[in-house]
């Protein structure tokens, strides 16, 4: 041939050389060419794929090893490929879509190669940090619940169009008034995708208690005889309108 490579219709240069009992008795006029076609050799691969963290996408890189190559020859690839889903997991099916052959020290043109192939990676959960929940102040009630307000939760890290949604319940440190009170936050998470993450929770906030109102009623004074002083003899049983029950 002409030359090594692929292609259809390629001139074949030919060397011929007789032989016979009645060779010399013919002037020879040889043939010296044809023609016939190299065809692309077909390359199986063998796929390798990247584990990679979760980011909502099924897309995997993916490198072929080649078996078939003629000689030393290489080749460059482009590969596309796909985890079987999104979701984190481990040992997921990972399959080859797509080929592009490039040269490499040998033609991409003289190889063939079809996708098809499979092989095995993991997604692993991506860090997700929870913050800006708050609690609301309160008065002072006995207790330590505290109302929390997680409408302007920031979930730093989620993937767009991902369903994440945090509850969120809390406790002051003491039931006593104060400001500036920490409030320790116990998060639960749900959503279609929660499990695709790795949550930092946000651990605590501050809130207020102030003092709840009290009345004192019940209490009522003698009368006396004038004595010189200002002094008052009181009487009845006091009435705390507002106390908490339990309260001293």
């Amino acid at each position: 041939f002409a030359n090594a490579n692929v292609g259809t219709g390629k001139t074949v240069t030919i060397t011929p050389s007789y032989s016979g009992a009645d060779v010399n008795n013919y002037t020879v006029t040889d043939q010296t060419s044809t023609t016939a076609d190299i065809s692309a050799k077909a390359l199986t691969a063998t796929a390798s794929a990247s584990n990679k963290t979760y980011d909502g996408g099924t897309t995997a890189s993916t490198t072929l090893t080649f078996t078939g190559l003629v000689g030393t020859e290489t080749l460059g690839q482009t590969v596309g490929s796909t985890f079987d889903n999104k979701n984190v997991g481990s040992n997921k099916t990972v399959t080859v879509n797509s080929i592009t052959l490039a040269d490499g020290s040998g033609l991409a043109a003289n190889y063939s190669i079809s996708a098809g192939q499979t092989t095995t990676a993991n997604i692993t959960a991506k860090s997700l940090t929870v913050s800006n929940v708050s609690a609301s102040n309160k008065t002072y009630d006995g207790t330590t619940t505290a109302s929390m307000d997680g409408t302007s939760a920031v979930y730093s890290g989620l993937v767009d169009g991902d369903t994440f949604d945090g509850t969120y319940t809390g406790a002051f440190s003491d039931k006593n008034v104060g400001t500036g009170k920490t409030v320790t936050i116990t998060s639960s998470y749900s959503g279609a995708d929660v499990s695709n993450y790795s949550v930092t929770d946000q651990s605590s906030t501050t809130a207020n208690i102030t003092a709840k109102s009290l009345t004192v009623s019940g209490i009522t004074a003698s009368d006396k005889i004038y004595d010189g002083s200002t002094s008052a003899t009181l009487t009845g049983t006091a009435v705390y309108s507002g106390l908490v029950s339990g309260d001293i």
